[in-house]
């Protein structure tokens, strides 16, 4: 309450009507007063400041988008067989950025091309490309080789061993062409190896070459005698023949001459060959002696005696041919028979067990005994084998035996002939593919390497892809091409899955889900499409297609 004039005043303040009131005991007066102006334009001032605020808060937006941007790699270059790494997207990695696509279901070790999607913070999600390539060459271990200036120069494939690379294995040649029966010594030899790819890698092989022109030598030769039964007559029993390089020089025993229905004395010749190519012969006689009383006399000669099956037994044990693996075994089994039995022609039909026990006593035969002698010895050791047989339309023949070892069957030919004096062991289809070897692939198991019908087939030559990508580890060099043969579609094959498998992913959901090749296009679904690097076998189709490209071959068929 305020007193002047001699007049009682009060005032009061009304909240809602803003109405000031004054009181006079005298005379009552109330006066409406307006809302001040100040309050008007401290809500214009809040008004202000909050559109600026936004407006700041928009521009850090729009900043932290384009600077995100600027710190992205959007294309993005990986080593087969490495890490998929978030870091690796960007020059700076935030510490929450992460896949937006699952990448578990890559797998690295395949060439591809793959549409991904990274982000981080709650506004920052882009596309990016990661390309896994093949930028490293195969790796192998080079065999020493010695060689003589008048045999048979080997292959590339022969020099080196223990091939592998990631992609597979393309091809094997030498980088220079040879030299052919001039120079001798000691130096090295490049070969290259190659994967599908077209990386390279260049293997020092060292060559010894030796210029040898002297003979074997055979020792023990003397005269035998028969009884008339051929298949009793023991040619090499105390017979050996030496060399001075060769450690397993060929001999065998030219019989033709004799007639063993006809008492008389005939002349034998016997034939020793060394891996350059020098022959020593030596001759001998065999006296036949035809009982009166039609009995028969042991010949001499000495030796094994008894069944073709006790004799394999006994040599099985004799020569150590049981080994720590069956590979192995079968190695020593391969090499008895390889380089005990000489080739000859054998007229009229052999028993299987005549024509092994013809191998293991007189060490000749055709290439029938060559498969009975290794069938025999086989199963002893316990090695699962079978006949295999040439498929020719002139009707001639030639036998072989498809031998299982480390859990896939291989070709075993222990023939000792003009044209391939080394035979083959543990050989798949490509590596004993000549006119000799041609046979119908679907009447046997399946071999080694996923063979079915036997078809030859070349070296695959690698194809470049069309968009060259510069080397991960190198990222100044200059880009050059990856390869690899085109793949091809099975028409027999299922198409219920998509031989380059497609994924949508919607944008709540990390997880991509296989659909179709063609999809129809969702909105705002980020697709994670992995494009494949041509490979050199066919996609296998299936019922849920993963976000996985084609995997090449090893190199083998």
């Amino acid at each position: 309450m305020k007193h002047h004039s001699n007049q009682e005043q009060f005032e009061f303040t009304s909240p809602k009507t803003r109405n000031v009131v004054i009181a006079d005991l005298d005379n009552i007066e109330v006066m409406h007063t307006k809302p001040k102006k100040q309050k008007k334009k401290l809500g214009a001032v809040i008004a202000a400041v909050v559109i600026c605020a936004a407006l700041i808060l928009a521009g850090a937006a729009v900043a932290f988008l384009y600077s995100g941007k600027d710190n992205l790699k959007r294309d993005v270059v990986i080593e087969a067989g490495s890490e998929i790494k978030i870091e690796d997207f960007f020059k700076t990695c935030p510490a929450d950025a992460k896949f937006l696509t699952d990448v578990s279901a890559i797998d690295t070790k395949t060439p591809a091309v793959y549409m991904l999607k990274v982000g981080y913070g709650e506004f920052f999600a882009e596309n990016v490309t990661l390309r896994i390539e093949d930028h490293t060459a195969p790796t192998a271990v080079a065999v020493p080789q010695t060689q003589f200036t008048q045999a048979k120069w080997p292959e590339a494939t022969d020099c080196v061993t223990e091939l592998y690379d990631l992609s597979g294995i393309a091809s094997v040649n030498f980088k220079d062409e040879l030299p052919k029966n001039n120079g001798t010594g000691d130096f090295n030899v490049i070969v290259l190896v190659s994967d599908i790819y077209s990386n390279v890698a260049e293997i020092s092989v060292p060559f010894s070459v030796i210029d040898d022109h002297t003979a074997p030598v055979i020792t023990g030769i003397k005269p035998l005698e028969s009884d008339g039964d051929p298949d009793g007559l023991d040619f090499y029993v105390g017979v050996s023949v030496t060399d001075d390089y060769d450690k397993d020089p060929l001999i065998r025993v030219d019989d033709s001459k004799v007639d063993y229905s006809k008492n008389g004395v005939y002349e034998i010749i016997y034939k020793a060959i060394d891996v350059s190519g020098n022959i020593c012969y030596e001759t001998t006689t065999v006296t036949v002696t035809l009982p009166k009383d039609g009995s028969k006399k042991k010949n001499t000669g000495g030796g094994y005696s008894g069944t073709a099956k006790e004799i394999a037994n006994k040599i099985f044990k004799d020569y150590g041919m049981k080994k720590g693996t069956d590979v192995a075994t079968a190695r020593a089994i391969f090499d008895y028979v390889h380089n005990n039995i000489w080739y000859q022609r054998i007229r009229g039909t052999q028993t299987y067990e005549g024509a092994a026990y013809r191998g293991f006593t007189r060490h000749s035969g055709d290439c029938y005994v060559y498969y009975a002698c290794m069938k025999m010895l086989l199963d002893i050791a316990g090695i699962p084998n079978m006949k295999i047989q040439r498929k020719a339309s002139s009707g001639s023949l030639h036998m072989w035996n498809l031998v299982k070892l480390n859990g896939a069957w291989y070709h075993c030919d222990a023939t000792r002939y003009g044209y391939h004096l080394q035979g083959w062991f543990m050989c798949t289809d490509k590596q004993i593919n000549d006119k000799y070897h041609r046979y119908d692939g679907y009447k046997y198991p399946e071999r080694a390497g996923g063979s079915k019908e036997f078809k030859p087939s070349d070296t695959p030559t690698p194809t470049p892809t069309a968009t060259p990508t510069p080397d991960p580890n190198n990222p100044t060099s200059t880009p050059t091409p990856t390869a690899g043969p085109t793949p091809t579609t099975d028409p027999a094959k299922p198409t219920n899955a998509p031989a380059t498998p497609t994924t949508v992913q919607k944008p709540d959901d990390p997880t991509p889900t296989p659909v179709p090749a063609t999809p129809t296009p969702a909105e705002d679904k980020p697709t994670p499409t992995p494009t494949p690097v041509p490979a050199t076998a066919t996609p296998k189709p299936t019922a849920t297609p993963k976000p996985t490209p084609t995997q090449a071959p090893s190199g083998e068929e």
